[in-house]
């Protein structure tokens, strides 16, 4: 049982603040979570010549190393898909709390109230050059807010951020983290650390699996994986964590694998 199930019981169902995966329809009927065995199989030879050698060597000693190549493409694009999610859920609530903390859409030129460090006004600026440049006009905080990098808004959740940053974002009259009872910056931190581990791996098509035949640490971390991505979504809105996994494709593939 995942943490959140045990944070929500006797909570309210409201949203966090976030309200962007209320009203959805939750039955699955939107994604197809079927798993379509490849028609079409290719030699490892064929693989290592394609994508490399140095790639291909955790699927050489499999049995079809084509297939267990495909399944953890898979996997990897259907963990995307979640993180995606998750992603957007995040920045949405960082943004809409420090907006209200500090009265302003724009809180990240509010550099001295939340000790915002060199790294992050250097991708700041950029983000507001490039879209500017794009547009011909100044960005607008919506537009800002989407280009930041993963990157960014993980930097928000360290220890330097938890007297400033951190305090603003579970403050109840900035609208909190109702659902998370703990309230722990930490934890928080360590699970958004491990999405974004996830997400650059899986961007760059960095295989999931540890090796050709599973083992319990390929296991263990792909469960890692799947609970940071819901524990994180639970602590901000548990009605966007439910939609989220009743729309996952992650668990379904999972059980195909070669």
């Amino acid at each position: 049982m995942s943490e959140h199930n045990q944070e929500a019981v006797g909570q309210s169902n409201s949203p966090g603040g976030v309200s962007m995966f209320h009203d959805i329809d939750q039955s699955g009927a939107l994604c197809s979570l079927d798993y379509h065995t490849p028609e079409v199989e290719a030699s490892l030879g064929s693989l290592e010549n394609w994508f490399s050698l140095s790639r291909l060597h955790r699927y050489a000693a499999a049995a079809r190393p084509s297939l267990l190549y495909i399944w953890n493409t898979r996997l990897s694009k259907a963990f995307l898909e979640d993180v995606g999610h998750v992603e957007v859920l995040l920045r949405n609530f960082i943004h809409d709390r420090l907006t209200r903390d500090c009265g302003r859409p724009d809180w990240y030129h509010e550099t001295n109230r939340y000790n915002l460090k060199l790294p992050f006004q250097k991708s700041l600026e950029k983000v507001e050059k490039r879209i500017e440049k794009r547009q011909g006009a100044a960005a607008t905080p919506d537009q800002v807010i989407a280009e930041l990098s993963f990157d960014n808004w993980r930097f928000l959740l360290t220890q330097k951020h938890e007297v400033n940053i951190w305090k603003a974002l579970i403050n109840l009259n900035n609208g909190g983290m109702p659902h998370y009872r703990s309230r722990n910056r930490a934890d928080f931190e360590s699970d958004v650390e491990l999405i974004r581990q996830l997400r650059n791996r899986a961007s760059h098509q960095e295989p999931l699996i540890l090796e050709a035949a599973p083992t319990t640490a390929e296991t263990e971390q792909l469960d890692a994986y799947a609970a940071a991505l819901e524990n994180t979504a639970a602590r901000i809105d548990p009605d966007a964590a439910q939609w989220i996994i009743a729309n996952s494709r992650v668990e379904a593939i999972r059980k195909h694998r070669p």
